[in-house]
């Protein structure tokens, strides 16, 4: 066996190798290598340009009467077109549909709701808000002191400490 077959080989079993541990344990190695800032160089996009590199390195050394240099090349454009292909069919779509049903605090700012309890002058109420995930319901505060009924719609001004600061919202 050649240098160039030695190499195309041990790319491809580290690639499988990869896939294998990454099956086992999840994305655990592609979050400790870390994020990389350039989308075409996530790790499961090198490593999947690098099996098919030697996987098709390998075949083509075999199987084939072309020379070094154009195994090498067509290899080269193989890896090169899979991690590419992979990232626009794959990982770009994937990265679209992801979607949480989840919010912070601070996203409620500027949301509109009805009082639900009574929210006196000095102390708290309950306000209730329209999100993706259903309605929620809040504690809530008057940022004018002022008693504000239940059935009154408001809308979020502020949010401290898990309260709301709410005003009435005019009609």
């Amino acid at each position: 066996m050649g240098v160039m077959e030695t190499i195309y080989l041990t790319c491809l079993v580290g690639g499988l190798i990869y896939a294998l541990i990454t099956l086992f344990l999840g994305d655990a190695i592609s979050d400790l290598i870390g994020e990389i800032s350039l989308p075409l160089l996530q790790p499961i996009l090198l490593v999947s340009g690098i099996t098919a590199f030697g996987g098709i390195g390998f075949l083509l050394t075999r199987l084939t009467t072309l020379s070094v240099v154009q195994v090498l090349l067509f290899a080269v454009l193989a890896g090169a077109l899979l991690a590419v292909g992979a990232y626009f069919l794959w990982i770009k779509p994937m990265g679209k549909a992801e979607m949480s049903i989840g919010y912070s605090m601070e996203q409620l700012q500027g949301k509109i709701g009805e009082v639900g309890t009574t929210i006196p002058a000095e102390g708290l109420g309950e306000v209730l808000i329209s999100m993706v995930s259903g309605i929620t319901h809040h504690m809530a505060a008057s940022v004018d002191k002022q008693q504000i009924p239940e059935g009154t719609r408001v809308v979020v001004v502020e949010v401290r400490d898990h309260v709301l600061y709410v005003v009435p919202f005019p009609e």
